[in-house]
């Protein structure tokens, strides 16, 4: 079975990071997972992904929604 998208908690242990003193983005990605991320993207905008990278993707994506949702409601 195709894995549509990688589980955004695998995520949680390695490539999170807590920013307490920055009260606009407390939670971000970690600068390896940035780096991946953006370079998933790229691919992506050529159709080169595999279906792993889509699925990765995918989860990457949900994750920056959630931290995105997360900061807003801290920082309202």
């Amino acid at each position: 079975m195709k894995q549509l998208m990688k589980q955004p908690s695998s995520w949680l242990p390695n490539g999170i990071t807590l920013n307490p003193s920055d009260q606009y983005r407390p939670f971000s990605f970690t600068e390896d997972l940035q780096i991946r991320l953006e370079e998933l993207l790229e691919k992506n905008k050529e159709n080169l992904l595999n279906s792993e990278e889509e699925a990765e993707l995918a989860g990457l994506l949900e994750l920056e929604k959630i931290f995105s949702f997360i900061n807003a409601k801290l920082a309202s």
